[in-house]
C-alpha cells in the first residue's frame, strides 16, 4: 500500500480541485449545460429526449446533434442531486479523477519493462491531477472531459490485450463509448487504437490467432465492428452529418480574390497552380495544427482562444510547465531508441489533428486529449531530473507549487468577471424572475441565444408536457430555435410593446429597455437590472401591471 500513497495524494488533490465550489464556478451555465441536462432530466422522468425520441444514443438539442454517452451519465447524478448546476457537472468530475487513475494505470503498462515505470506513472498522474488545463475541463459538463479518459482507459486495455494480459472486451467497451462522447471520437480513437497496434505488431500478430479463436473476443469484436459502422454512417451522413461538414475545414472552399487574380495577370493557369483549394486547406489545417504547440497558447493568454475554453490570466499550462516540458525532450531525446518513448511522442503530434479540421481558428475543447502526453513529457522531465540531481529538482518544486497556487488562486477567487458573459451568467437570475410569475407572460430577448433551454431547466418543466407541445424550429445546417413555451415567447420587443401588454414580464437587454424608460411609468410593477460580476449590464427585467 506504501508505494500507492503518493497516487493516492494525486487522487484526493485532483478532486478536490474539480469538485470544490463545483455548483459557483464557473459562475453561469452554457447552452450545452444546460441542454446536457435538461435532457438527462428528460430521461430521468420519462426514457425519452426533449423531442419524444425513445433513449436515442445521439440526442437531436438544437439541431447539433449530440452523442448522448454524457447525458446518460447525467441521469444518475440528476436523480440524486436534483436538475442544477452541480448535477450536471459532476459525470465530468468523476471522470476526470479517473484519468488521473488512467493515465497512471496506462504508463506503468506502457513502460512497464523499465524500472521506472511505477515513479514515471506517479509523476504522470499528478502533472495531470494539477494541469489547468485537465482541471478547467474538468469542472464543466464538458463531454470531451470524458471523451479523454474513455480513450486513455481503451487504450489502457488495448494495451493489456495485445500483451495478453487482458480480454478484447474491456478495450472495445471503451472504444466505443468514446464514440458515443464526443465527435473528435471518429478520427482520434480509431488513430490511436491502429498507432498502438503497430508499435506492438510483433505482440498483436502473436497473440490474435489464439485471440480470435475464443468466443469471449470474438462475439465482443463483431458486435462493435457493426456498432462502429452505425455509428459513422448515422453521424457523417443525413443531418448530423450535414452540420459536420458546414463546421469542417473542408467545406470552406472561397472564390480567389479579385485581387489575386490581377497579380496573377489574370493567368488561371498561375493562380489555380498556386491559389488553388488543396493548397489553401492544407495551409490552414498546417497553422493551426502548429499554433497548438506555440508558448502563445501553452503558456500565456491568447487571443485565439476563448474566455470559456481556459484559466483566466494563463494559458493552457502554467507558465513554469515550460522546465518540465523542456527536461521531459532532453529525457526523449536521450530515449529516442525506446518504442514505448516514440510511442508518447506520436501520441503527442496525434491528439490536435481533431481541433486543426475545424473552421475555427483554435479550439481547446477538440484538442483537449493532448493533456495526457503532455502530462507525460512533463513527468519525464522531473524523472530526468530526479536521475541526474534530486536537489535541483527539490529546489524547483517550491516556485512550481508556488506558481500552481497563483493559477488556482486567479481561478477560484477572480474568474467570475472574466468566465461570466461566456458561461451565460445571468440567465439562471432572470429565470428565477419569471418563476415567480407563473401565470404571468413572459417576454425574452433572444439575442443572447437559446433562452428556452434554461426556463426547461430552472423551472424543472415537465419534460412529457414539453414533448407533447415541443415547437422547435430548425435552423438547417445549423442549429435551430424555440419562439415559445406556454405563456414565454422569445423574440425582441419595443418599449411600445412595454406600455401596451399588462401583466407581462419583459426580459432584454439595453437594445429593448433603453437608458432613459421611465421604470416609474404608471404601468411599471416591478423594475430589475442583472449586472455581470464586473458591473457590465446585461439584462433589464420589466413586470407590468395587470
Amino acid at each position: 500500500m506504501k508505494k500507492y500513497w503518493f497516487l493516492i495524494i494525486s487522487l484526493i488533490i485532483g478532486f478536490s480541485l474539480r469538485v470544490y465550489q463545483l455548483e459557483a464556478i464557473p459562475n453561469g451555465l452554457t447552452w450545452d449545460e444546460a441542454a446536457l441536462g435538461y435532457n438527462a432530466y428528460s430521461i430521468l422522468k420519462t426514457g425519452r429526449d426533449e423531442f419524444g425520441t425513445f433513449m436515442p444514443l445521439i440526442f437531436k438539442s438544437f439541431g447539433d446533434y449530440k452523442p448522448g454517452l454524457y447525458i446518460y451519465l447525467t441521469v444518475p447524478s440528476v436523480a440524486i442531486f436534483g436538475l442544477n448546476e452541480f448535477s450536471v457537472r459532476f459525470p465530468s468530475v468523476v471522470f476526470g479523477t479517473l484519468a488521473i487513475l488512467g493515465l497512471y494505470l496506462f504508463v506503468r503498462e506502457l513502460f512497464k519493462k523499465e524500472k521506472y515505470a511505477h515513479l514515471l506513472g506517479l509523476l504522470s498522474a499528478l502533472a495531470l491531477a494539477i494541469s489547468p488545463w485537465h482541471v478547467h475541463f474538468s469542472r464543466g459538463a464538458w463531454e470531451t472531459n470524458v471523451y479523454s479518459n474513455l480513450l486513455l482507459f481503451g487504450l489502457y486495455y488495448w494495451l493489456r490485450f495485445i500483451r495478453g494480459a487482458s480480454s478484447i472486451l474491456p478495450s472495445l467497451v471503451f472504444a466505443c463509448a468514446s464514440l458515443l462522447t464526443y465527435q473528435s471520437a471518429k478520427l482520434l480513437t480509431p488513430l490511436n487504437f491502429i498507432i498502438l497496434t503497430l508499435f506492438f505488431l510483433p505482440d498483436f500478430l502473436k497473440i490474435l490467432p489464439q485471440a480470435i479463436s475464443k468466443k469471449k473476443n470474438l462475439i465482443p469484436l463483431v458486435i462493435a465492428s457493426v456498432f462502429g459502422i452505425w455509428f459513422f454512417i448515422s453521424t457523417f451522413f443525413g443531418p448530423a452529418g450535414n452540420r459536420l461538414a458546414r463546421l469542417s475545414i473542408f467545406g470552406y472552399k472561397p472564390d480567389i480574390s479579385q485581387e489575386t487574380k490581377i497579380i496573377d495577370g489574370n493567368n488561371p493557369l498561375i493562380y489555380n497552380l498556386f491559389h488553388n483549394q488543396t493548397r489553401l486547406t492544407l495551409s490552414l489545417i498546417a497553422s493551426r495544427y502548429l499554433y497548438h504547440f506555440s508558448p502563445e497558447v501553452l503558456f500565456y493568454e491568447s487571443s485565439a482562444i476563448s474566455q470559456r475554453g481556459h484559466l483566466p490570466g494563463v494559458g493552457m499550462l502554467q507558465p513554469l510547465e515550460f522546465v518540465w516540458l523542456l527536461l521531459g525532450l532532453i529525457f526523449i531525446a536521450r530515449n529516442w531508441k525506446k518504442k514505448e518513448i516514440v510511442f508518447v511522442v506520436v501520441l503527442l503530434l496525434l491528439s490536435p489533428l481533431p481541433g486543426s479540421m475545424t473552421l475555427e481558428e483554435f479550439s481547446t475543447v477538440r484538442t483537449h486529449f493532448l493533456t495526457i502526453p503532455l502530462a507525460i513529457v512533463s513527468a519525464m522531465g522531473m524523472l530526468y531530473l530526479l536521475q541526474k540531481n534530486k536537489y535541483i529538482l527539490l529546489g524547483l518544486t517550491l516556485p512550481y507549487l508556488i506558481t500552481h497556487l497563483y493559477t488556482f488562486d486567479l481561478y477560484f477567487l477572480h474568474s467570475q468577471k472574466f468566465l461570466a458573459p461566456e458561461y451565460n451568467y445571468g440567465y439562471k437570475q432572470a429565470m428565477e424572475v419569471v418563476n415567480r410569475y407563473p401565470n404571468s407572460r413572459v417576454l425574452m430577448t433572444d439575442v443572447l441565444g437559446q433562452p428556452y433551454i434554461y426556463y426547461l431547466f430552472y423551472s424543472r418543466y415537465d419534460p412529457a408536457r414539453y414533448q407533447k407541445n415541443n415547437q422547435f424550429i430548425e435552423g438547417g445546417i445549423d442549429v435551430g430555435k424555440v419562439n415559445s413555451i406556454d405563456k414565454i415567447e422569445f423574440r425582441q420587443f419595443s418599449v411600445q410593446d412595454i406600455l401596451t401588454y399588462k401583466d407581462t414580464v419583459f426580459i432584454g437587454t439595453e437594445g429593448n429597455i433603453p437608458n432613459d424608460f421611465d421604470t416609474k411609468n404608471p404601468v411599471v410593477e416591478e423594475h430589475q437590472i442583472i449586472d455581470y460580476p464586473g458591473g457590465q449590464n446585461l439584462f433589464r427585467i420589466i413586470k407590468t401591471k395587470k
